[in-house]
């Protein structure tokens, strides 16, 4: 009976001590661990499994966001996060992760395809980037939400999942949309000025675009060209990519692979996804 009881305080002594250990678990640790239990994308939450943890609570904490249709994803669409997140880095700014947001299916556009496809195939187009994720929010909405929306309720659920810590959330985009901005009534003065200089934009160059001369002449900006969060970033890869002539290639039968990330391909061809056409 001694022996039992020996053993049995022993084992109890040891108990007790990995449970004070388990009690004095640092901050960052348990960051972390809140962020693999998250990856989940838990409803109303977001995934953090990919971000910088170690960097989080810095004061000059930022997220890069990337809206669009994602019909389907590219090379180009995960390269340019990428791109992004290395610029901004060699700035000094700490780059904690990145996010592709797909558009609602309620955002009516000729051949558009589901959102539950175009996020798994996002899904696919990242699994091999260490700084990119998807968040799926937007694709849920049961309406076309806009940029500025999008920017808000990421950074939200970022900061709820941080604990508060600050957090700015930049929108990474091509010169392409930037040149958007000049379409009579479909950016209004408040929201260019929220994305240029509240949150900022990363520019990617694309053909035939220039954004830096797009946004000085707009007259808003332009006055405003000193308090500017902006970078502009050359693409050095495949910079006439899109998803058009994805689906132009899918539609005649050419292959893609050379052009989307992996597994994508793979998930257009089980899904029998843009065969009907561009």
């Amino acid at each position: 009976g001694g022996i039992r009881t020996g053993v049995g305080r022993r084992c109890a002594w040891m108990f007790a001590g990995l449970l004070r250990r388990a009690s004095v678990t640092s901050a960052h640790t348990r960051l972390r661990a809140m962020a693999q239990a998250s990856s989940t994308s838990p409803a109303g939450g977001i995934r953090t499994d990919k971000l910088d943890l170690g960097a989080a609570s810095g004061r000059d904490g930022v997220v890069l966001l990337a809206c669009g249709s994602f019909n389907p994803p590219h090379k180009v669409h995960v390269r340019m996060l990428e791109l992004a997140g290395d610029a901004l880095s060699r700035t000094g700014v700490q780059v904690l992760g990145a996010y592709m947001s797909p558009v609602s299916s309620r955002y009516e556009k000729k051949g558009l395809v589901d959102a539950k496809h175009r996020v798994a195939m996002c899904e696919a187009a990242v699994r091999d980037s260490a700084l990119v994720m998807v968040d799926d929010w937007e694709a849920t909405q049961p309406q076309w939400s806009r940029t500025v929306d999008v920017l808000e309720s990421v950074r939200s659920r970022i900061r709820e999942a941080l604990g508060g810590a600050p957090v700015r959330v930049m929108i990474v985009c091509g010169s392409d949309l930037i040149e958007s901005f000049t379409v009579p009534n479909l950016w209004s003065e408040e929201h260019m000025l929220s994305l240029v200089v509240e949150n900022g934009i990363v520019c990617i160059s694309r053909p035939g675009y220039d954004g830096r001369k797009t946004l000085e002449g707009i007259d808003s900006l332009r006055d405003r060209q000193g308090d500017w969060r902006t970078l502009f970033v050359e693409n050095d890869v495949l910079a006439d990519l899109s998803s058009t002539k994805l689906r132009e290639a899918l539609a005649s039968g050419d292959p893609i692979e050379d052009l989307v990330p992996e597994g994508v391909e793979a998930y257009v061809r089980e899904n029998g996804l843009y065969a009907g056409g561009a």
